[in-house]
């Protein structure tokens, strides 16, 4: 079944979820990667994408365990590649199809990580050491619509 988006996604939900989240630091089985993406979708879906994941991990040893024990991969695309299956996301035949709030694969400073296309739709929304980051839209590898 697909998720549907709460009426004013954009302008409340997703934008509030940005700015709560802002500062808000890496960190692993609670601000990661995945989570941070899981979250802002949740936020205007009210679907957990990572329901498979949430709270089964606490480092980056872990995390990649579980990915390996749940979808048989062993990165964090494999673990959006089952998020979005199992949650019905139609897959972008072209990556850079990708629009505002889409799940999205991005290769940042030599890694692959999960990020979701910003609401200025020019950048991808990551979290970083310091909080949110944004990154060139031209760094998506795969992206899945929501």
């Amino acid at each position: 079944m697909p998720l549907t988006r709460t009426p004013h996604w954009a302008t409340r939900e997703f934008h509030q979820f940005l700015v709560a989240r802002a500062r808000e630091p890496f960190a692993w089985g609670k601000n990661d990667c995945c989570l941070f993406v899981a979250d802002a979708i949740q936020s205007f879906t009210g679907v957990d994408l990572a329901d498979d994941f949430r709270g089964k991990y606490s480092d980056e040893a872990s995390a990649f365990a579980l990915i390996k024990s749940v979808t048989g991969g062993s990165t964090v695309a494999d673990a959006a590649l089952h998020c979005a299956k199992t949650h019905g996301l139609h897959e972008w035949e072209h990556p850079l199809q990708a629009q505002r709030g889409d799940l999205v694969i991005v290769q940042n400073a030599g890694q692959i990580i999960s990020g979701i296309v910003h609401l200025n739709g020019r950048t991808v929304a990551v979290v970083g050491p310091a909080g949110l980051k944004l990154i060139p839209i031209g760094n998506i590898a795969r992206s899945w619509h929501v």
